[in-house]
């Protein structure tokens, strides 16, 4: 098994991939010649939030949790934290996904690129407006440009008054969580 996971690793890393440039839809063809670390196939089992999910990996017969690299979307109970996540909930939940791993987080969450068929799942969800865009460890200039056109077209969380569109950070650090681990307010 593991002779067999360690070659198909090695053969993913090994194919070229050919170049495609960004048409305003985040798809695939978008990330062809990147190669990653890791990837693997799944099914959205559950969607946390609008930036992290459950994926069930019949590989090694477990569920993995998923943060969405380059993202960073409206806590549950933020303004557009609902929608946030009810839109991942529809573009992903029960389906099968490709995973292409870019990191671990300090909760040791996998940190992710996901794919659901040919749409590229993080920068949807900044063209959307379902999140900002999260420079701090990874560039990606196709999550830059889909949150950048949402906030042109007033879409998703650009629509809210300006008093509400609080990155997360920001958000966070005003209102701290309880030892309970529930958000104060």
């Amino acid at each position: 098994m593991f002779r067999r996971l360690l070659f198909t690793f090695v053969l993913l890393a090994a194919i070229p991939l050919q170049a495609s440039s960004f048409e305003g839809r985040a798809t695939r063809a978008a990330f062809e010649g990147r190669v990653t670390r890791a990837a693997f196939e799944g099914r959205v089992t559950r969607v946390k939030d609008g930036d992290s999910l459950l994926v069930f990996r019949p590989d090694v017969k477990r569920t993995s949790e998923i943060r969405l690299a380059g993202i960073d979307a409206p806590e549950y109970s933020q303004p557009w934290g609902i929608q946030s996540r009810s839109a991942l909930r529809l573009l992903v939940n029960g389906k099968q996904v490709r995973v292409e791993v870019t990191d671990r987080d300090r909760y040791n969450r996998v940190v992710a690129r996901v794919w659901v068929g040919k749409t590229y799942v993080n920068a949807w969800m900044t063209e959307q407006g379902h999140a900002w865009a999260f420079d701090r460890y990874m560039k990606d200039s196709h999550i830059r440009a889909g949150q950048d056109a949402a906030r042109k077209a007033g879409r998703g969380l650009w629509k809210l008054p300006q008093k509400d569109r609080v990155p997360p950070p920001t958000w966070r650090q005003m209102n701290p969580r309880s030892p309970d681990g529930s958000q104060e307010q």
